[in-house]
């Protein structure tokens, strides 16, 4: 009796589970349910029969395919069992079916799987926002961004200004010097504002319909306007663009320190061939030569200038206690010639030989000096003409040379042309190899007693001053004054002595040239522009 119960039991169970896995099939995709009358166990021969299987044979059962109590699982098992091991089919990714049942069950989760979804969108896209912008927000830096700033603002200011006409440097002066400057500069516009509104404001006089609110508050606002964009009419011809100011540096660069050491390096018809090839670079080496002076102590140009005039105390500067004016500019009278010197007659004739722009001629000739200007071109102005000044006879000048006697040792034939010019000047114009020529040129045009002005770099005397003034005074001067008193450049004073006087030094000091190494008596136009060469150093600005 309880064996019977036991297998009512067991049959109770398997209608059951059966019934069970019936209504789980029916849930899962692509499944159909199956009837209960399916769910009845099956004997091993409904399995599908294997391939290699004999006639007569039947499958083997494996452990898998029984239950715990020992007997054969159902199809209804297998296939659970399948479904629940298997791995997930492509085609079952698609959604299922709705059931009559479970269909508002199946919206609310299509519902909030949709809601989730757009949430997490929603959010992906707030975080990379945020993290984008966090990002931006990192990058920044306030002190890198100040820093930029200040150096634009710093690139944007010209480093060279005009003030009341005159060219300023201002990377070259101290904070307070640049203080200065633009507070003069800022008074400079100021003005021109001023002449502005005042010109606006006298237009509106000649109408006789008064102006209406609205304009008057305009009018009022304009100078504000004009004080941020001034009027380049106000700013003169001289003013200088962004962009000039820009190319003026460079020039006063590697550009200047190029052509000023191709002129040191050169004879003077190399130095001709080059400008006559590119004009624009004479304006190019002036502008930085005027750089370069800028930063000395005195300009030699002013310091010749001062010498025509005999009163001015500036003339050159005393040294020591109990020394007389005149003793520390060589007096007014000459040693040689034992008369005023030639600078002080009325209305005196000067030569400037390598005169630039004719910056000597502009501050002489208003004082009644007559000043002739040569150099590699003719500038637009018409104050300096183009002549190469170390080709003997170039001058359009009267006076007699004999290339067989470059020293004028040899007594002048009669009727020869003399000299008339009172003065010649050298202002940092002893510049090409051969500028020994250049010397014996002036000293064809220059009369007797007159005077030969040098002014030149110091560092150029590498072997100190004697050698020079021995090679001066063998082509025919005379020492009168020299001047170092400049830490840039030295100052000398010769004149042109007579024939008697040039044989006589010769004589005095050495006959055979011992002193420097030549021969007067047998020497060469090109000898002597050798020994020139070696005597003095060029002058060539360090590459930066």
């Amino acid at each position: 009796m309880s064996g019977l119960d036991l297998d009512q039991l067991q049959a109770q169970l398997e209608l059951k589970r059966s019934a069970l896995a019936d209504s789980i099939l029916s849930k899962l995709p692509g499944l159909g349910a199956s009837s209960s009358s399916e769910s009845v166990p099956t004997s091993t021969n409904t399995r599908p029969r294997q391939a290699n299987l004999g006639v007569g044979a039947t499958p083997k059962q494996t452990a898998s395919e029984t239950s715990s109590n020992g007997k054969p699982r159902s199809a209804a098992d297998l296939r659970l069992k399948g479904a629940l091991t298997s791995k997930r089919k492509r085609w079952q990714d698609d959604e299922p079916k709705p059931q009559a049942e479970s269909d508002s069950d199946d919206d609310v989760g299509r519902a909030d799987t949709i809601t989730k979804k757009a949430k997490q969108a929603n959010g992906s896209a707030t975080a990379s926002g945020s993290a984008g912008k966090d990002a931006k927000a990192a990058k920044k830096d306030p002190f890198a961004v100040k820093g930029i700033e200040a150096q634009k603002a710093a690139q944007s200011q010209p480093k060279i200004v005009i003030v009341d006409g005159e060219t300023i440097d201002l990377s070259k002066l101290s904070k307070t010097q640049r203080k200065k400057i633009n507070k003069q500069l800022r008074a400079q516009q100021q003005s021109s504002t001023n002449t502005t509104d005042n010109d606006d404001q006298a237009k509106p006089t000649t109408t006789s319909t008064p102006a209406s609110p609205a304009k008057a508050s305009t009018s009022t606002t304009s100078p504000i306007k004009i004080a941020a964009h001034p009027s380049t009419s106000n700013t003169g011809s001289g003013a200088l663009t962004a962009l000039q100011a820009q190319m003026l540096s460079k020039l006063s660069g590697s550009r200047f320190r190029t052509i000023n050491e191709k002129l040191y390096t050169t004879a003077s018809e190399e130095a001709v061939r080059m400008i006559d090839a590119a004009p624009a670079m004479f304006d190019e080496y002036h502008q930085g030569f005027r750089e370069q002076v800028r930063s000395w102590p005195k300009n030699p140009l002013d310091r010749i200038a001062a010498l025509f005039d005999a009163s001015s105390t500036s003339a050159a500067p005393t040294k020591g206690k109990g020394k007389s004016q005149a003793s520390s500019t060589g007096g007014t009278v000459s040693k040689f010639t034992k008369v005023a010197k030639a600078r002080f007659n009325p209305a005196p004739l000067v030569i400037d030989l390598g005169a630039g722009e004719g910056g000597l001629a502009k501050k002489l000739c208003p004082k009644g000096v007559k000043v002739l200007c040569y150099d590699l071109v003719t500038t637009k102005d018409g104050w300096v003409r183009k002549q190469d000044t170390a080709a003997i006879g170039g001058l359009p000048l009267p006076g007699y040379f004999d290339d067989s006697d470059p020293l004028g040792l040899q007594i002048q034939p009669d009727g020869m042309a003399q000299g008339v010019a009172d003065v010649a000047v050298f202002c940092l114009s002893l510049m090409g190899t051969n500028w020994i020529h250049m010397l014996l040129e002036a000293k064809r045009v220059l009369r007797i007693g007159g005077e030969l002005i040098i002014a030149e770099v110091s560092s150029r005397f590498e072997n100190g001053f004697d050698s020079f003034i021995q090679i001066v005074q063998m082509l025919g001067f005379g020492l009168e004054y020299k001047d170092q008193s400049n830490s840039h450049f030295v100052l000398f004073e010769f004149t042109k002595l007579s024939y008697s006087q040039h044989i006589s030094s010769l004589s005095n000091s050495s006959p055979d040239g011992s002193s420097i190494g030549m021969n007067p008596h047998g020497a060469t136009l090109d000898q002597l522009a050798t020994y020139g060469k070696m005597l003095l150093k060029p002058c060539i600005y360090k590459r930066r």
